[in-house]
């Protein structure tokens, strides 16, 4: 009897706290024109991310790293790598969530002539729903961007993605 509690308590405590590894793959906009020419939102660019999350009750810890391609009007792709934080709304089956992203962006680069863009930060809020293997997530991000002179210094972007869970 006490060998068997021990196990179902071993068992517990490993499910508890799981780590998972979602990868990624999406679509990203702009929700504004970055370069005040472009008033539409008709531009989607790639999205593809990896995500390592540790389960802690009701919340997921972890990190993660993305590329961003580059939707037109801004011609610039970004890599950004993040920390984040997932909570969960409903732990059971189907479950909602909250998320929120903040981090450095690692690299960037700029298709147009006599711009040199350097990305700074990147935070985001967002929604999202896991559902047993999969994941979709609306995200509504930011990337600070220095040395552009075509336009501000925030990117606005929303992104669309869909994961997998393959841990």
């Amino acid at each position: 009897m006490k060998k068997g509690l021990i196990a179902l308590f071993l068992a517990a405590s490993v499910t508890s706290f799981a780590v998972d590894a979602h990868l990624r793959l999406g679509a990203i906009t702009n929700t504004k024109s970055y370069n005040k020419e472009d008033k539409s939102f008709e531009s989607y660019a790639p999205t593809i991310g990896l995500e390592v999350t540790q389960t802690l009750l009701l919340a997921d810890v972890g990190v993660g790293i993305a590329y961003n391609g580059k939707t037109s009007g801004t011609d610039i792709e970004t890599v950004p790598a993040y920390g984040l934080v997932k909570m969960n709304l409903f732990p059971m089956g189907v479950k909602p969530y909250l998320v929120g992203k903040v981090g450095k962006v690692l690299y960037t680069r700029d298709s147009v002539s006599n711009s040199k863009p350097d990305g700074k930060y990147f935070y985001g809020a967002g929604i999202g729903m896991d559902i047993f293997a999969l994941q979709g997530e609306v995200l509504y991000s930011i990337t600070e961007i220095d040395g552009d002179r075509r336009g501000n210094d925030k990117l606005e972007q929303v992104s669309f993605t869909l994961g997998y869970n393959f841990f």
